[in-house]
């Protein structure tokens, strides 16, 4: 039997396969239903107080298992969503990470108490949202690397909670991210999140489909971006790496792990398929890996780093992966 085993920080999960954060980690329901199959869950991105998020719709589907959102962080506020994570944190076996969002971590004050209310109901870990702190069309011109090195520091010094430090493409380099995340102590570091901006235009109203016109766009068609993203990160860190971006098929996962990825979240497939897309991907990954004919998954991690490239004059040929 192929070992799936891995290790994030001190959290040990029987398998790479984690809930991503989205919709559908608010509510108490999906929280257990997916609890119930994937090796962690994170939540949907909380604030302070709640949000009705952007008008609809804020929400299309694309093709290539891709979609574009602009939600506009619609949650219930902290308050509200600790009471439901006290009521399922004890009947779920996976380990729940708190997502926190990205306006909340510049908030003076209300980030700490956030921490403690998530800590409180039962969270095992603590992931920070930076992106659209740094992101390329909206980003705060204020906010540098040593800014999510002192965010971190501030939640760390809460409680003895493992933090995730959540990266995107942004004006920012992904490198002087990971670095800055090491030194504020961050145990791992996820990416990527969603690519912005992404459009959708209606023939029929011959306007844009989204109320907010852009979204941020995730699933299948950002997976080569999210692969890349990894393999350079693990260049520049040795932090564990959760890979996020398209993960549909076993083989995506496997495409992460040899990039440098400890773990991946799953999220844009996952609320297509349902819950049951995690057993489906679990036995895929058995089956891949046995005809790899490696023991463990860990075996792969960052392998593609160590294989050396020859020279080929057929560069332009299409390959086959």
């Amino acid at each position: 039997m192929v070992d799936l085993s891995v290790k994030i920080g001190p959290l040990s999960l029987a398998d790479p396969l984690i809930l991503g954060s989205g919709p559908v980690g608010v509510r108490a329901e999906d929280l257990i239903a997916y609890g119930k199959v994937a090796s962690a869950i994170v939540t949907k991105s909380i604030s302070v107080n709640p949000s009705p998020g952007s008008p609809q719709p804020r929400i299309v589907k694309m093709d290539r298992d891709g979609m574009i959102n602009y939600e506009g962080g619609p949650n219930p506020g902290i308050d509200a969503f600790a009471e439901t994570l006290k009521a399922v944190c004890p009947v779920i076996p996976a380990p729940v990470i708190g997502s926190i969002s990205p306006r909340t971590l510049t908030h003076s004050n209300g980030l700490e108490r956030m921490v403690e209310k998530f800590i409180g109901a039962g969270v095992r870990a603590i992931e920070l949202d930076f992106k659209y702190l740094y992101d390329q069309a909206k980003g705060r011109l204020d906010f540098q690397p040593d800014s999510m090195s002192s965010v971190i520091e501030r939640v760390r010094g809460v409680g003895n909670t493992p933090v995730i430090a959540k990266l995107a493409y942004g004006f920012i380099e992904l490198a002087d991210l990971a670095k800055a995340a090491e030194d504020g102590g961050a145990a791992a570091i996820s990416a990527i999140n969603t690519v912005f901006p992404a459009m959708r235009i209606s023939l029929r109203s011959r306007r844009p489909v989204l109320s907010m016109n852009y979204g941020g766009l995730s699933g299948g068609p950002i997976r080569s971006l999210a692969v890349a993203a990894i393999f350079n990160l693990r260049k520049a860190t040795k932090l564990p790496l959760i890979g996020i971006g398209g993960v549909v098929e076993a083989e995506d996962v496997v495409e992460f792990v040899l990039a440098g990825a400890t773990a991946v979240q799953v999220y844009t497939a996952a609320q297509v398929q349902g819950p049951e897309l995690f057993p489906k991907l679990r036995a895929g990954l058995l089956e891949v890996l046995g005809k790899m004919k490696v023991s463990s998954l860990a075996e792969l991690t960052g392998a593609a780093h160590d294989q050396a490239r020859t020279v080929d004059d057929r560069q332009w040929d299409a390959v086959s992966l």
